[in-house]
């Protein structure tokens, strides 16, 4: 037996005015609400699974950046990258069956979500191509991780989210552990630092404006119509700032389909993600990405910038755990 306490609305004795009145619903454990608890929990899961695999994707989305940009510009990599990422997503429409909900109408103001997404993608892309080509891949790959705190904020003007005193907090310790690792008073600062943040916050309000759209409209038609957009924009400033350069060799062109594919399945895997939990309760799993990127840039580049990372690292770490420890102990009220 379940037993909930429950406030209502009611009359007063003289039928004048509304009261509060507090009692207990007493609620039986069927098989329906326990199977129903327990969808939940694998919702959950899945969510938490499916975005560690797209922080996954994304590291080694860079490593591919960091080698391109020897021979290409970044804006010719940007759009490639978009142009290629939408293989994985017909690829998932596909073996799902669900082609024909491309054709479904979508809303003017999805449209217009679409066109933020997709705008916001790609310059989000530059700014982190252009960061991976500058510092070291492990402290790019930290910074980028102030996404998290972003999207925290973010959802209380576009989501009308709650956040209190304890998830504000760990949003201000985790920008107070990005600028130790920015080091702005110190010799070693650059300017460059500053666009992984930029990247961050770009991704970031992708990742939020997600949950406005209809929960009838598949992952995947709104990872296809948003990355439309993304491709065009990119396009768009390719042919305003940047050169055409060939590709050099097939290795080069796998490069560049591999670039494409971890892209997409990294964005479809968050975009999934968010759409199956809270951005709030999701974000902090994002810093799963953190040891990806100091494992690959000491793998690949022979990269540790362990002195820069610390302690601004653990700051960042120590601010997404309040976050979800914060979250968890609303979810375990509010069930009361």
């Amino acid at each position: 037996m379940l037993i909930h306490w429950i406030r209502t609305k009611s009359r007063d004795r003289f039928g004048s005015r509304l009261i509060w009145i507090k009692g207990v619903s007493c609620v039986k454990e069927t098989d329906h609400n326990k199977q129903k608890c327990a969808t939940k929990g694998n919702f959950l899961t899945r969510a938490v699974l499916t975005i560690i695999g797209a922080m996954f994707s994304f590291s080694l989305m860079g490593v591919v950046v960091r080698v391109l940009t020897e021979d290409y510009s970044v804006f010719q990599i940007s759009f490639t990258r978009n142009v290629f990422g939408f293989f994985p997503i017909l690829f998932l429409l596909a073996y799902s069956q669900k082609m024909n909900a491309l054709k479904m109408p979508f809303l003017r103001q999805e449209w217009l979500l679409c066109i933020i997404r997709g705008t916001s993608v790609a310059v989000a892309q530059l700014c982190l191509f252009v960061a991976y080509s500058r510092l070291e891949f492990a402290t790019v790959g930290t910074l980028i991780f102030s996404g998290p705190f972003f999207v925290t904020a973010l959802s209380v003007p576009l989501l009308g989210a709650r956040v209190g005193f304890w998830r504000w907090s760990a949003v201000l310790m985790g920008f107070g552990g990005v600028v130790m690792i920015m080091q702005p008073s110190t010799g070693i600062f650059s300017l460059f630092s500053v666009l992984p943040v930029l990247a961050a916050l770009c991704y970031a309000t992708s990742s939020t404006l997600v949950k406005l759209f209809s929960a009838n409209h598949l992952s995947g038609v709104i990872q296809f119509r948003s990355q439309i957009f993304a491709t065009g924009c990119s396009l768009l400033l390719w042919l305003c700032f940047g050169e055409a350069t060939p590709i050099a060799s097939a290795l080069d062109l796998g490069l560049f389909l591999l670039l494409g594919f971890l892209g997409g399945i990294g964005v479809l895997g968050l975009v999934v993600a968010y759409r199956m939990s809270q951005p709030s309760l999701l974000a902090p799993f994002e810093y799963f990405g953190i040891p990806f990127a100091l494992f690959f840039g000491w793998w690949f580049f022979a990269e540790a910038p362990i002195e820069r990372l610390f302690p601004g690292v653990l700051a960042i770490v120590a601010a997404g755990l309040v976050i979800v420890w914060r979250q968890m102990k609303l979810n375990k009220d509010s069930t009361h």
